[in-house]
């Protein structure tokens, strides 16, 4: 009986065993299932919304109208990261909201190592958006809303985009000159945003996002983070508050309406923070905010680190118009202050090491991330634990299935480099250059009087120019700004209006004269041609190019003489001005009468398309017209089919005036000077035109008689008509 017992035991324990490796196998093989798959594992706690589309916060109140008003956006989920000031009971329908008992059932290795009563306890919100297959994630805070019409529907979500790039051609640029300002771009003077290395702006070396920096392209891949300005109370560090803000109601700053998208390309950098910013999923991966950096800090690091994360991979940032405003509460800036410590310091260090950081052994990119969090550790730019949490995050989205971005290696070439074939036609990529003025937010209030005094300033250049010829009936008093700016309202309607200049062949005089009659009263005086400014010589400080210049180079073989002109406008669109009434279309040696003004609601041509049984086309007679906005995408579209196919301008215009409803002005309204005409135009010009054309400038480069013409004619007329006590016009006049 002893002797059997040991046998009984062992058989015993062998049943035992084999069970439990049963058991475990089991049980492993589950849990790899769950692991590999948490998207069937994590449970939705809300109805989730078709499209993809989410928005995570995080937020120790309960539900603000902010809040209340992300929720209600259609075809948007919310997620609501709680932390341990959050109220338990906290509850809005609709909304995702993870509670802290409702995050530690998560399978994410990084929760139990994320730090509470911290704003990076957004990670997990990320991580729950990607597990419910977010294909976007709007980033911004539980004070912040999306407004005007377009709202989110500001950002691009079409694979492919036209519109403007900024962009560095010189490969040994130093990190100054590939540092882009977005508050400049907006037209505020002076301002930057948080994270913006604060020695780029010391005396006499004031950043400016450098010259020539622009360029317009017909397509290009959108990028896969999208940065919206703010109204009001925009990101700024605790220095510019300190300097500028009112103690009880913060900043009041309004960004240019008309600035336009603009894609900042590789090798160019810009802090944006976690406020108002979209990432695509190609862009999750450079979710993850740091945890051993200040509140302060962490979204501007997150953002450099981003930026070169996705450059490795060609893709890239870029930032829109306002789409969002922020009322902050005041609070103590001296705070902010401490907390910005780092950024202040390292910001510039920061943004050096990562320009020059490269990744030559890895073979992908989730390699160089892991390089790349080590050394930012040796560089004390964040802590060890950093690098570990990073690690986690990217290993959870690993096992939902993302998949990395390939690294597009040392060989990679920019698609998007300006053409240099002057004898192409098909062009991509062209220079161009849009700035605004700039405004001081301090003097926003003033802006009607600035404007009258810089027509004024504007003209009286005129005035000198016209003195150099003997001819002085241009001298006259003038109004002072303020009587001015209240005349003026009647040309209200023009500062909504965009102006495209059109010259048939490589600008050589005349820019600096129409900068000076019209640019004041546009949104913007955009010239388009070909433009080279190393052959381009002022003639005089009258007359000279007013900086800048706002441009679209397009070359000799495209415009052609002036037979492709209409191309212009298409370009123009495809910038993407924001907020534009309408444009108008004029030729370099036509004179358009503001103060004669059609009805901008209307495509409106001086002719028609009188000429359709004619056996004559003179190009010339189209090449001056209106296009509101409503119809600008359709003569967009339809002219670069034109193009394409090498329609001559009077046929292209002429087939589009077919194809829709347009007005047309009186005949005694224009002029089109033929022969004999055209050497007695200062004769036929007259206050009650539209226009009149052409009125060759070039004959005014020298003082004499040509210019004493028109000084006499055209600038008399102007100085009655817009700034003389005999002003004709009146506010049926300009509708």
């Amino acid at each position: 009986m002893l002797l059997c017992f040991p046998k009984k035991l062992l058989l015993l324990i062998a049943l035992l065993s084999l069970l439990q490796f049963i058991f475990y196998n089991i049980s492993s093989r589950k849990n790899s299932r769950n692991l590999e798959n948490p998207k069937n594992q994590i449970l939705p706690n809300s109805e989730i919304k078709n499209g993809g589309k989410w928005i995570v916060v995080t937020s120790v109140n309960y539900p603000t109208e902010d809040v209340k008003r992300l929720a209600s956006i259609e075809s948007w989920n919310l997620v609501v990261v709680a932390d341990t000031k959050t109220p338990e009971d906290w509850n809005l329908e609709g909304v995702h909201f993870l509670s802290v008992e409702f995050q530690k059932n998560l399978p994410f290795s990084l929760i139990s190592s994320l730090p509470y009563k911290s704003y990076t306890r957004k990670n997990i919100g990320y991580l729950y958006a990607i597990s419910q297959g977010a294909e976007w994630i709007y980033d911004t805070d539980d004070d912040n809303k999306p407004y005007d019409k377009l709202g989110l529907d500001q950002f691009d979500y079409d694979d492919t985009v036209s519109g403007v790039r900024y962009t560095v051609e010189n490969a040994k640029d130093g990190i100054r000159n590939r540092l882009f300002n977005p508050y400049r771009y907006g037209g505020i003077q002076q301002m930057w945003p948080r994270g913006f290395p604060l020695e780029h702006f010391e005396v006499k070396k004031n950043h400016t996002n450098g010259k020539d920096n622009q360029i317009l392209c017909q397509k290009m891949s959108r990028s896969a983070v999208q940065q919206g300005l703010v109204h009001h109370d925009p990101d700024v560090d605790a220095i510019y508050r300190l300097l500028n803000a009112d103690k009880s109601t913060g900043l009041d700053v309004k960004f240019n309406k008309f600035a336009p998208k603009i894609i900042l390309s590789i090798g160019t950098y810009s802090p944006w923070n976690s406020q108002n910013t979209l990432f695509h999923k190609s862009a999750f991966h450079t979710l993850f905010l740091p945890t051993t950096v200040s509140f302060r800090t962490t979204d501007i690091w997150r953002s450099f680190i981003s930026q070169k994360i996705l450059h490795l991979s060609g893709l890239t940032v870029s930032f829109v118009p306002t789409n969002a405003v922020q009322f902050r509460n005041a609070h103590d800036y001296l705070k902010d202050f401490k907390d910005e410590k780092q950024v202040f310091e390292d910001s510039g260090r920061f943004l050096k090491f990562l320009h020059n950081w490269n990744c030559s052994n890895a073979t992908v990119l989730e390699d160089c991330m892991k390089k790349l969090s080590e050394d930012l550790v040796l560089e004390k730019l964040w802590g060890e634990e950093d690098a570990k949490l990073m690690g986690m995050f990217l290993d959870d989205m690993k096992v939902m299935g993302f998949e990395f971005p390939p690294l597009i290696g040392e060989s990679y070439q920019d698609p998007y480099k300006i053409s240099k074939n002057e004898s192409e036609r098909n062009v991509n990529c062209r220079r161009m250059n849009l700035e605004f003025d700039l405004i001081d937010p301090k003097e926003s209030e003033n802006q009607k009087i600035q404007k009258a005094e810089q027509k004024l300033n504007y003209f009286g250049n005129l005035a000198d120019w016209c003195n150099q010829t003997g001819y002085s009936d241009l001298s006259n008093q003038f109004p002072s700004p303020e009587q001015l700016a209240d005349d003026h309202l009647v040309f209200e309607n023009y500062s909504d209006t965009v102006l495209v200049v059109v010259n048939n062949f490589p600008w050589k005089y005349g820019p600096g004269i129409i900068q000076r009659l019209y640019q004041p009263y546009f949104a913007a005086v955009i010239f388009c041609g070909s433009w080279y400014p190393d052959q381009f010589k002022d003639q005089d400080n009258y007359t000279s190019i007013i900086s800048p210049l706002n441009y679209i180079h397009i070359n000799p073989a495209e415009i052609l003489r002036g037979y492709f002109g209409y191309h212009c406008l298409t370009l123009v669109q495809e910038m993407g001005l924001n907020n534009v009434r309408g444009y108008f279309f004029m030729a370099d040696d036509a004179i358009f009468n503001l103060w004669n003004s059609i009805n901008f609601d209307f495509v409106h041509h001086l002719t028609g398309d009188s000429y359709e049984n004619s056996t004559n086309w003179w190009k010339t007679e189209y090449g001056s017209f209106y296009i509101p906005s409503s119809a600008i995408s359709y003569y967009s579209r339809i002219m670069r089919i034109f193009y394409e196919h090498k329609l001559f301008l009077e046929i292209a215009v002429n087939k589009f005036l077919k194809s829709i409803h347009h007005e047309i002005s009186l005949p005694h309204q224009y002029r089109y000077l033929w022969k004999n005409d055209r050497g007695q135009w200062d004769q036929i010009y007259s206050e009650i035109l539209i226009a009149i054309h052409p009125v060759k400038m070039s004959g005014f480069r020298i003082p004499g008689d040509s210019r004493i013409r028109y000084c006499s004619s055209v600038l008399k007329t102007w100085s009655q008509m817009v700034f003389g006590g005999s002003q004709g016009f009146n506010e049926t006049m300009i509708l």
